[in-house]
């Protein structure tokens, strides 16, 4: 069975106007895979990697002569990694999406070959600057003939290499319908601007974008069996939704058998709380609908199919090693397994350091019997935590994966654009909003004040969602602290991501009171600030603030300060409240309890 991973310290290049290529992951990749993480990975059980390049920038041709003025190089680093990784049994996949599109200000490139130009696209580069791109159309034999020979140079000149993973929708400037989401019909979930013109090429305006896609795979294909029978081809199926209703069989029916489709293993699934799922998902188990029938068409055309995943970490968190929601895990295990498939891919960009989802994934993989999820899990358990109090474990793990899926306000604004994975970062200053947007969430840019408002979850519910999420979540955080300890890492990592639905439930109640700011709120959130900060140095006395506030605070908090003094949590000496070293690890839980308690008061 193929299993591919990836380096937690590869880098996967920068998209602007103008990259340096030497820094693309093709060159660096040869660091960020050491022998040390080669073994690792070859450890936890994977069998290959893969690697972002650009076509353009490894394989010359006399088509472009512009193209890959340091090929050389990108070849040399692609092979002494090819090299090293097999010596650990692990090949090499390099991921592309051809052909990547031009910046339409390299006027020397374009005077050349204004001939085989398309579809011109404003884009937003990482630094977050925009510029314009225009497609190498791909309706030009010009151009395919430069896609089918460099694969086949590719080929030639790197035997070494396991095989390509191509992606023809939606990541980068590409093709002309790369970026268009131009689909009809009653199953689209939105209208887009974009839908309006599909693409303003000429030629490609013309065609069906599904014969554009299919065009485009098979020329790539021809090119790598024009050398090679036996180097493996994968077609990532991702985002055709743009281009037809699932499961998009107007492209499947027009692939080779001697490809395989991989198909995201959640998107279009459903959730429990009637959520649609429409980006990789720990929360939903799946399979989801969709994966199910993109398989099944593919199937019909005798097409082998192998499952995305995402094990460590998605977009719901990136920012911690795994989600610990191990019952889904082994869902999507033991599907894999029961079914028999050709393989997986089991990460992307983020979540790839080496954990124990990661471990029970693989545990579930190897099963050589069917059981329930339940053993499977008190098998994990005992093999990861020997002498555990497994039954405390399971229970915390089927916390965690029941919040996610019923509590999570899973949608793409909330995934990409809100300030869940830097919310422990965030330091929210009192008074109006900025009107500075908060951010992608997975660049490291400038950080605003301004969130999302999903249709899906407005904004009452969204914190309604949050805070429930919390709550729940804590429960399972507690359980793990009594089975095992405060030490563990697991705990630990259960605790931040417990944290992280705090941290983020308060910013957005934050946000709320900025929204609708009044000056007059200003002294009382200057209290209460000095309050929280006062408390998690782990100590303050409450008699000043009660002055401030003019309200008992000893007589106010009583209830929660007892129950936190009876855990263990904390110690009340006078008008002192102080943090144990066990409460210093749920400090947040404790202080946000106390603080909610005093907000809400009439007084």
């Amino acid at each position: 069975m193929l299993k591919i991973w990836r380096s937690p310290y590869s880098r996967f290049g920068i998209h602007v106007e103008y990259p340096d290529d030497l820094q693309d992951e093709t060159v660096t990749a040869e660091k960020s895979y050491t022998d040390e993480v080669l073994k690792n990975i070859m450890d936890c059980g994977f069998n290959a990697i893969w690697i972002h390049g650009q076509l353009h920038h490894i394989i010359p041709n006399p088509h472009f002569p512009e193209f890959a003025p340091h090929g050389r190089i990108h070849l040399n680093a692609l092979r002494s990694l090819c090299l090293r990784a097999a010596k650990y049994g692990i090949r090499v996949f390099v991921y592309l999406q051809p052909p990547r599109a031009i910046p339409t200000s390299d006027l020397a490139f374009w005077q050349k070959h204004i001939d085989i130009g398309g579809q011109v696209l404003n884009c937003r580069g990482d630094d977050n600057t925009r510029f314009d791109t225009r497609a190498l159309c791909t309706s030009t034999p010009y151009v395919r003939d430069y896609l089918r020979e460099s694969f086949a140079d590719f080929t030639r000149l790197l035997p070494e290499l396991g095989g390509f993973i191509i992606i023809s929708a939606s990541e980068y400037p590409a093709h002309c319908y790369a970026n268009r989401n131009c689909r009809p019909g009653p199953r689209r979930p939105r209208k887009l601007i974009m839908d309006q013109v599909p693409t303003n090429c000429p030629r490609c305006g013309a065609r069906n974008p599904e014969d554009v896609v299919a065009e485009l795979l098979n020329t790539v294909r021809d090119g790598v069996r024009s050398i090679s029978s036996k180097m493996e081809l994968i077609f990532w199926n991702w985002s055709w939704t743009m281009y037809a209703d699932p499961p998009c069989e107007t492209i499947i029916s027009r692939l080779p058998q001697d490809i395989t489709l991989m198909v995201d293993f959640e998107r279009g699934g459903i959730r429990p709380d009637g959520i649609r799922v429409d980006e990789y998902s720990l929360g939903y188990a799946g399979p989801s609908e969709q994966f199910l029938e993109v398989r099944k068409a593919a199937e019909r055309h005798g097409i082998t199919v192998m499952p995305k995943y995402q094990l460590g970490t998605t977009h719901e968190l990136a920012t911690v090693r795994p989600l610990p929601v191990i019952p889904n895990l082994f869902r999507k295990a033991d599907y894999l397994r029961s079914t028999g498939l050709h393989g997986f891919m089991g990460c992307w960009n983020f979540g790839n350091l080496n954990s124990s989802s990661l471990k029970a994934f693989n545990f579930f993989l190897e099963l050589k019997r069917e059981t329930d999820c339940d053993e499977a899990m008190t098998a994990f358990a005992h093999s990861e935590y020997p002498g555990c109090n497994a039954e405390k474990i399971i229970a915390a793990w089927h916390i965690f994966a029941d919040a996610l899926a019923m509590d999570y306000p899973f949608c793409v604004p909330f995934l990409y654009d809100s300030p869940v994975n830097h919310s422990l970062a965030l330091i929210p200053e009192p008074g109006p909003l900025s009107g500075k947007p908060v951010g992608r969430s997975w660049l490291p840019d400038e950080r605003g004040d301004v969130y999302p408002e999903p249709a899906e979850f407005p904004l009452e519910k969204l914190i309604r969602r949050l805070g429930t999420l919390a709550e729940h979540w804590k429960a399972g955080v507690e359980l793990l602290r009594e089975a095992l300890g405060t030490a563990h890492r697991d705990f630990i990592n259960a605790a931040i991501c417990g944290l992280v639905w705090q941290s983020v439930f308060h910013l957005y109640q934050i946000y709320r009171l900025r929204k609708n700011w009044n000056d007059a709120l200003l002294p009382e959130y200057r209290i209460l600030d000095a309050l929280v900060y006062a408390l998690q140095k782990g100590d303050a006395k409450l008699g000043p603030y009660a002055e401030q506030l003019g309200v008992d605070l000893l007589s106010l908090l009583a209830e929660p300060l007892t129950e936190f003094v009876n855990s263990g949590y904390l110690t009340v000496e006078g008008d002192r409240v102080t943090l144990t070293r066990e409460g210093l690890f749920f400090g947040n839980n404790i202080i946000s309890e106390l603080i909610n308690r005093i907000s809400d008061s009439p007084e």
